[in-house]
């Protein structure tokens, strides 16, 4: 007995558009549905559009109800904003090594879809999702070799700089430009979670945000940070201070969207003229994250750490040891007495010794911190008015708040 199989005519049709890429499969799909089509990436950024209106924006895609766990993938509602206007549409994410990698979207500008929709999006994701698989292959390849090169440049393995330019020549890098490390990490990352999707994400993130600055971006992913080289002009002065700073805000603030601005954080080392001392640039930057996170500091410069970063890398045994010598006495009368003197003390440093400020910053009687400051100046024996004995205390509380005993 014969048995006859009918290949649908948009399968054989999709097949074939598919060797233009994405742009080719959009463009039939549009042809085949005559609805419009847009292709997304995981951040909802138009990558490719069979759409002949301007200025659309991707609003909104509903999850996919358990989406990567399912054999059959289900299409999902969407938004999308033409001008003034709001049209619904159907999604169907694309999948590529159990990862969301993108979107197919039909936009639904009239009130009924084609019946064979589902299959139809589907067969549409499943060849995306070859197309988006063999341009990760080439991508990773090249990757390797831009990696290799990277982690030489941040470890100082290349001591000419006319190598470092001719290297850098070969991405679209000017490394006669001075430059900047910055280290953008996600705090507590886990290598065996969702951090590691989490952490390409964010990687993703850096990357279209630079491209989007006309920057060809200098980043290398290295287990749960990344790191980025920012370019600038040898005049970039204070500007340039604050475009990084601008450009480390912008980062946190489109990662919301993700649940990850709570998670990121950033440290900033100096701008270096000449492309071999990069790699002091990034021990800087790592400094700068650990204090930031020590400190409290949203965006820490490495420039802007004064006593800070002389303490975090000196001898553990020797800031003891000042720390006992300076403050140890006061800290064992608070313990032996139940008293808090150590705290107004903290607070009377942290208001550059002004009594005024200090009493109106406490909410006490500026008589009553007279008292609490002559108690201190009996257990330590120091004049709290001696310029000299006000820089040892600083210090034995900056080492005591960047947790070094």
């Amino acid at each position: 007995m014969e048995i006859n199989f009918s290949v649908p005519d948009y399968l054989q049709r999709l097949l074939v558009s598919s060797q233009k890429g994405m742009e080719g499969i959009a463009q039939e799909l549009a042809d085949i549905l005559s609805i419009p089509i847009l292709i997304a990436d995981p951040l909802l950024n138009q990558i490719v559009s069979a759409w002949d209106k301007e200025g659309t924006k991707i609003e909104y895609i509903e999850t996919a109800i358990n989406g990567l766990n399912q054999e059959v993938q289900e299409p999902v509602s969407c938004v999308i904003s033409a001008g003034e206007e709001l049209i619904k549409g159907v999604c169907m994410e694309i999948h590529v090594d159990g990862r969301v990698r993108g979107y197919v979207i039909a936009v639904n500008d009239r009130s009924r879809f084609p019946l064979e929709l589902k299959e139809i999006l589907q067969f549409a994701s499943m060849l995306c999702s070859k197309e988006l698989q063999n341009t990760l292959k080439m991508k990773q390849e090249k990757q390797k070799l831009r990696e290799v090169f990277l982690y030489d440049l941040l470890y100082g393995n290349i001591k000419k700089r006319e190598d470092i330019i001719s290297y850098g020549q070969i991405w679209g890098w000017d490394f006669q430009l001075a430059h900047t490390a910055v280290v953008f990490s996600l705090k507590d990352f886990d290598y065996f979670s969702d951090d590691r999707h989490l952490i390409d994400l964010l990687f993703y993130m850096i990357e279209k945000a630079m491209l989007d600055r006309r920057q060809r971006p200098i980043s290398i992913r290295k287990r749960g940070e990344i790191i980025l080289m920012y370019p600038s002009s040898p005049e970039g002065g204070t500007d340039h201070h604050s475009e990084i700073k601008d450009f480390v805000y912008l980062i946190m603030y489109l990662s919301k969207s993700h649940h990850l601005s709570e998670r990121i954080a950033a440290g900033i080392g100096r701008r270096r003229m000449m492309p071999e001392e990069i790699h002091r640039s990034y021990q800087e930057a790592k400094v700068a994250y650990e204090l930031g996170l020590l400190l409290n500091i949203s965006v820490p410069f490495f420039s802007s750490l004064g006593l800070e970063r002389i303490l975090y890398n000196h001898d553990l045994h020797d800031l003891k040891e000042y720390y006992e010598h300076t403050l140890g006495e006061l800290e064992k009368y608070d313990l032996d007495h139940e008293s808090d003197l150590m705290s107004s003390l903290s607070v009377f440093a942290a208001n550059q010794f002004d009594l005024t400020k200090t009493a109106e910053g406490m909410y006490v009687h500026r008589n009553t911190l007279r008292y609490r400051f002559k108690k201190i100046e009996e257990i330590l024996g120091e004049k709290l008015d001696d310029m000299n004995v006000r820089l040892n205390i600083i210090a034995a509380l900056k080492i005591k708040q960047l947790g070094k005993i």
